[in-house]
């Protein structure tokens, strides 16, 4: 909405169900306030369509407040109305979404360019559901899904270009959002910066935009920044996420952009903040509503708390949390549980269950292709070997390490590091201190390809 109140064209449009979801809800609640300026003129424009809600009562009097509730109460009829198409329409997509992807990568674009059947509004949403649910864990099939999502919405543009500009341009950005997103997370940092760049020029020619259109594409571009190690620039954009999160009561999402707050702040070492921010992020969060990202702020406040040496209160929550681990089944966090059960292990001197831990996630990454990964275990298996004085060890480990990752994809100064890792193994000089900044380089150099490894000794 633009300013403090709803212009009669937003209200219009919210009694015909020509907004996006975010904003009829924006609307909605807006609405729900009894806003004595929006009496003034909501009466007339409820007696819009009357012809197809004949069961609807005559328009009240504006000038009363039980008219004003009767109002209320219509517009609530019609939003539940709009709910129940929406289930149908959500429910008819899955369908059609399932059919689509039986069909080869091209064919699906052919499809949806040709058919009128493989394209609508509902679907294009469902693809921007199923790409940001592939994320971390298939980031080619998220990129594969926003990219069709894009075309999608670029054909309902095109077959709607007067009556339909604001919502379909709104749908357009969010596509270009979440492309961007997957692109990030596929470390391909500038494809993400322009398709990011693109999705808020269209948020800003459209003139007002949801709040939510804004917090989600917000959210992404701090991803981003993080990525690129630009911190105080993702400090401010999470900020303005926040802010928007808490005008709007919506405290799961804000929990969230807590978390994602306080990743910023491990990644800068100030693990004090990221534990106080992940504490106020877990008590907002709804472990129902979205358990991945409950578990993920708890995994964070393990390592945290491991970090900083607070390893007994790791191992404690680590015990508590196990559970939900296990609960989710699916094999990349139970191996991040078997992984975190390594980190703690070694801050509570029980080397040898560390080691078998490490052993045991490297070679699963190995297995899974997951060369980054696999080389970031390795490494924590190599600490473990330089604090048992294992030379002869660490140097077959660092020769393995070399074979398998010069044939993967690992960008050439992830490479180079290994490299001088390698080198001093083989010298037998390859000590904690030079395994720890190795990894720590991967870790930053994972999503900035052009960082320059360059070892302190």
């Amino acid at each position: 909405m633009a300013g403090e109140h709803p212009s009669p064209e937003q209200l219009e449009k919210f009694m015909r169900a020509e907004l996006s979801p975010s904003e009829m809800a924006e609307l909605l609640r807006h609405l729900m306030t009894g806003c004595r300026t929006c009496r003034e003129f909501t009466g007339p424009l409820w007696s819009l369509g009357e012809d197809e809600d004949s069961d609807l009562p005559p328009v009240p009097d504006e000038s009363s407040c039980a008219a004003y509730d009767d109002v209320i109460d219509r517009v609530f009829r019609r939003v539940v109305r709009e709910e129940m198409r929406l289930v149908q329409a959500s429910r008819q997509s899955e369908g059609v979404y399932q059919e689509l992807l039986r069909h080869p990568l091209a064919h699906r674009e052919l499809l949806v360019a040709n058919s009128a059947r493989f394209r609508s509004r509902p679907l294009c949403e469902l693809l921007l559901e199923k790409s940001h649910e592939a994320g971390f864990q298939e980031p080619a099939l998220a990129i594969d899904m926003a990219r069709l999502a894009l075309a999608m919405a670029g054909v309902l543009d095109h077959e709607d270009p007067q009556g339909c500009v604001g919502p379909f341009q709104n749908l357009q950005a969010r596509c270009w959002a979440q492309l961007g997103n997957a692109l990030r997370i596929s470390s391909d940092l500038r494809g993400a910066e322009q398709a990011l760049k693109t999705a808020e020029g269209l948020l800003r020619d459209r003139g007002r935009t949801g709040l939510l259109d804004r917090a989600r594409l917000f959210d992404f571009m701090a991803s981003l920044r993080r990525d690129q190690r630009c911190y105080a620039e993702a400090f401010r954009l999470l900020d303005r996420v926040i802010a928007i999160y808490q005008r709007l009561g919506h405290w799961h999402l804000l929990g969230r952009t807590l978390a994602q707050k306080a990743t910023v702040c491990g990644e800068m070492g100030d693990f004090e903040t990221e534990m106080a921010l992940l504490r106020r992020a877990l008590d907002l969060l709804d472990p129902q509503a979205e358990p991945r990202m409950f578990l993920a702020a708890r995994h964070n406040l393990i390592l945290a708390l491991n970090q900083s040496g607070r390893h007994r209160e790791a191992f404690a929550l680590l015990f508590h949390t196990r559970p939900l681990y296990l609960q989710t089944g699916e094999r990349m966090n139970l191996l991040r549980l078997r992984w975190l059960e390594g980190q703690v292990a070694v801050g509570l001197g029980r080397i040898e269950q560390a080691e078998v831990a490490f052993q045991e996630v490297r070679d699963a990454f190995v297995d899974l292709g997951l060369a980054y990964d696999a080389a970031l275990a390795s490494l924590d298996l190599a600490g473990v070997y330089a604090v048992q004085g294992r030379a002869v060890d660490m140097r077959c480990l660092a020769q393995e390490m070399m074979t398998i990752f010069q044939s993967r994809a690992i960008h050439r100064e992830a490479v180079a590091a290994l490299l001088v890792f390698r080198q001093a193994a083989d010298l037998e000089t390859a000590g904690l201190n030079l395994v720890q900044e190795v990894a720590a380089f991967l870790r930053r150099a994972r999503n900035n390809p052009d960082l320059r490894f360059h070892p302190a000794s």
